[in-house]
């Protein structure tokens, strides 16, 4: 039997881990450094989660740098200031949570602008900053001082590199924007010579073999120069503006300037031989990082920074769009190509294998769906033309290309029999994609685009019993039914539209499909939810009763019922038979833009604008658990089939996959009754023994007040008897010494539940007694410590007047019993008189 859900944990989250600027990643490859605003992410290459985040109270971070051993990371702020985390690497030993890294050194960077660039030297000592003062600054890290000031530059400092053996030559060259490159000798912090050669902004600098350098600019040009003559050597053309080099040396050991690897404008990493001045790889245009631009005045995406590790053999690109691309790079293929060996066209492809891909900031989210058999795959839409394919085991990002226009809805049908899952996904654009996904081998592709709606298509469904036929609903206020032809021969799609209906007066938010496909629904801003049979477009019902737009409808998978939510605040629920409301779920105070059934129709789950997810039972019409974790509306919620997952996503970036621990909190709850019995009877084994003292203390340890009344009690009759011909109570003796054997916790757990029992004249005798002996066994510095004062005072405030108003009644009552006595002792005076007469 299932149980009613009833709570939500959240298993795993995905939100902004990353805002642009430069990237760091460790030596061994295991964890990257990305800035998220004023703090800086630590993040689990391998799993794509947020390790640790280094936070800070200061303004934005502008760059970032590791140094070669690891051991330093130096943030740079836009108030001027550099922060040094040595203990960042904490949280690989214990756990992370338990972590608190904190920043071992804060100064102010004496530059006058911000810092746009950093670079450690190969020891790991001396730090250079490049900024927008035009001066480049060298600090000593391990003396803490500024060693150097090297003035010159025309332009804000784009690119620093030191010498490679610092120890050999105390060298350092910067290049800026300008277009100028400028060597310096640390010895005399003297500018030795000024290489001109650029005529736009120098984004890298590389030294190759000897004492000879490359520069990169955005003038499309690469030139190779010599530092011992300060000439140029060689002027290679690329035809696109490059921000980053890799060299070959940073790749194999041993290499003798035999290539260089370019990223830039155009999106594609090319290898270009430099002693020949000539490409000689390029990678496909569908491996191209660069977006179409919907306008003249849109900024292009394009690779804005990369660096190379070469312990996990992975080129690490980022593009200014916040995506952190993960490039594995096969050096035996391109000396293959150097050498002038054979080498066909799939070799070619694998030069450059994009493995794995994290988005850094998806912004709002639209809609989301499981797209996979074994449910590991989620689609995303996004304010982004790019459909967007998750793994949640790794975070790792597909991004499906075809769309001209931002993504709004999704609609998946899983096929039972293979590993094959068909996303159909409409655009601003208004066209609507079919895309096949083979879990298996990880392949996306684009099979069918259909255009017919005139406006944006923000509403898709799929027929459940067959990949039989789709319907969209748009703005252009029309719903359309395609049937979907399938040629298996020659695995050839083809999607006709059946029937085109003008179905609302308003923008169609969302359409459904039966668990039997005769029906379909669809709801609109008109206020109204409409029933149509899907063989032939006829309206059924319309259902009238929201008071505001309606953003979703779903049937039933169970029942003969229809569930609506609106902008009204409201979840409708609706007979199929008369079309008549049925019930009306109230709970929400904004839109409710998402709802849909669960546990076989007993239940409703539904997300709205305010960020909150709720859970209804449909039999007592209540909310049975109320999900605060989004900042903003929830445009997307979906679950799994087994209903054990659910994910969320909204307007504030985030997506939250959440786990239902309902079962587990059923559980819990027997295990913890079944402990409670087990105690209990333990309970009274000690009374039957007669161990008060371990009897009280695990009355106090389950905490029940009226059972350790009752221990209490029986402890003070236990014993009364005589000694030496004086009446003691031993009761009393042996309660005493009962509480000198308890703890001080819960001996302030009884003066606590005393003071309870004072409150009502039937138990305050008890209640007396208690704090009598405890305050008098006990110093008053037991009640008055620092640790303990109010509770102690509290204790006393509301103990003595209800004491004052018992020994008050208690003075009544002496005062009528002593009239009683008077009164009895006249009667008896008078009935003698009577026997006298």
């Amino acid at each position: 039997m299932k149980h009613i859900k009833q709570s939500l944990k959240i298993d795993r989250v995905k939100e902004t881990q990353y805002t642009g600027g430069n990237i760091c990643v460790t030596s061994c490859g295991k964890y990257l450094f990305c800035i998220y605003g004023t703090s800086v992410n630590v993040i689990d290459i391998q799993t794509g989660s947020t390790k640790h985040s280094l936070e800070s109270e200061e303004e934005e971070v502008t760059c970032i740098t590791l140094s070669p051993d690891d051991k330093h990371l130096i943030t740079a702020h836009k108030n001027l200031l550099l922060k040094q985390w040595d203990n960042w690497g904490l949280f690989e030993e214990t756990d992370t949570k338990k972590v608190t890294t904190k920043c071992t050194r804060t100064w102010k960077a004496i530059h006058t602008a911000p810092i746009h660039c950093m670079c450690f030297d190969s020891s790991s000592i001396l730090l250079a900053t490049g900024s927008s003062d035009y001066t480049v600054k060298v600090w000593d890290i391990q003396a803490q001082y500024c060693t150097h000031n090297l003035k010159g530059a025309q332009g804000i400092i784009r690119s620093i590199v030191f010498y490679p053996d610092i120890q050999s030559k105390q060298q350092l060259v910067t290049g800026a924007e300008d277009g100028k490159i400028r060597v310096y000798n640390l010895n005399n912090s003297q500018m030795v010579a000024c290489l001109e050669g650029h005529f736009s902004t120098v984004t890298s600098l590389e030294y190759l073999h000897g004492d000879k350098l490359i520069s990169s600019s955005r003038d499309k040009v690469l030139i190779i120069w010599n530092l011992e003559s300060f000439t140029k050597l060689k002027t290679v053309p690329v035809y696109e503006s490059i921000e980053s080099i890799l060299v070959d040396s940073r790749i194999e050991d041993n290499q003798n300037e035999r290539f260089v690897i370019t990223m830039g404008n155009d999106g594609l990493l090319k290898i270009w031989d430099t002693k020949k001045s000539k490409i000689l790889y390029q990678q496909n245009e569908a491996e191209s990082l660069r977006i179409q631009k919907r306008t003249e005045n849109e900024l292009e995406q394009v690779i804005s920074f990369g660096i190379y590790n070469k312990k996990v053999n992975t080129l690490f690109l980022v593009t200014s769009d916040q995506m952190i691309v993960f490039v594995r790079v096969d050096s035996d293929l391109i000396r293959k190509m150097i050498d002038k060996e054979d080498l066909d066209e799939s070799d070619g492809a694998k030069v450059f294998t994009h493995y794995k891909q994290y988005i850094g900031d998806h912004g709002e989210i639209l809609d989301l769906q499981y797209c996979s058999q074994k449910q590991n795959l989620l689609a995303m839409a996004t304010n982004s033309e790019f459909l967007k394919v998750y793994d949640l085991n790794t975070w790792d990002c597909r991004l499906l290309k075809g769309h001209t226009d931002l993504v709004i809805c999704l609609a998946v049908y899983v096929d039972k029999n293979s590993s094959l899952s068909y996303l159909a996904s409409s655009s601003k654009d208004n066209t609507i994609r079919l895309w096949s996904i083979d879990s298996e081998l990880n392949t996306f592709e684009c099979i069918l685009v259909c255009r017919g709606h005139t406006q944006d298509v923000g509403a898709l469904a799929f027929s459940h019993l067959g990949l039989q036929y789709l319907i969209s609903g748009s703005i252009d206020t029309t719903i359309k039914s395609w049937k979907i032809l399938i040629d298996k021969k020659n695995s050839q799609f083809k999607m006709d539209a059946q029937f085109t209906i003008k179905a609302h007066e308003k923008d169609i938010n969302s359409v459904c499909v039966s668990a039997n496909d005769k029906l379909i629904a669809s709801g609109s801003s008109d206020k109204t939810a409409k029933v149509w049979d899907s063989s032939d477009g006829i309206c059924l019902g319309v259902l009238r009763g929201h008071k505001r737009g309606v953003w979703c409808v779903q049937f039933s998978t169970v029942d003969q019922l229809l569930v609506t939510s609106s902008a009204d605040g409201t979840i409708k629920l609706w007979s199929l038979g008369d079309f008549s409301c049925v019930k009306t779920f109230e709970g929400h105070s904004t839109s409710v833009l998402r709802v849909s059934f669960l546990n076989n129709g007993t239940q409703l789950i539904s997300s709205a604008s305010d960020g909150l997810v709720k859970l209804w039972n449909i039999k007592t019409n209540e909310c049975v658990g109320t999900f605060d974790e989004h900042e903003d509306k929830v445009w997307a919620l979906s679950g799994t089939k087994d209903e054990t997952q659910f994910v969320s996503g909204g307007a504030d970036g985030k997506l939250i996959v959440w786990k239902d621990v309902t079962d587990e909190m059923y559980e819990e709850e027997l295990e913890k009754r079944e402990e409670i019995l087990l105690k209990e009877q333990e309970l009274d084994n000690y009374l039957k023994e007669k161990k008060w003292k371990k009897a009280l203390g695990l009355a106090i340890q389950l905490d029940k007040p009226f059972r350790c009344y009752e221990i209490i009690q029986e402890i003070l009759l236990s014993n009364i008897g005589e000694d030496s011909g004086t009446k003691e109570n031993k009761g009393r003796r042996d309660l005493e010494r009962t509480f000198l054997k308890l703890r001080d916790d819960q001996i302030k757990s009884l003066l606590k539940y005393a003071n309870d029992w004072n409150t009502n004249t039937k138990f305050c005798l008890i209640a007396q007694v208690v704090f009598e002996l405890i305050m008098r066994n006990y110093p008053p510095e037991f009640l008055i410590d620092e640790s303990n004062y109010e509770f102690a005072a509290k204790i006393i405030e509301q103990f003595l007047p209800y004491s004052e108003r018992h020994f008050a009644r208690l003075n009544k009552l002496s005062q009528q019993i002593m009239f009683l006595d008077f009164a009895w002792q006249n009667m008896k005076l008078e009935d003698k008189k009577i026997e006298n007469k």
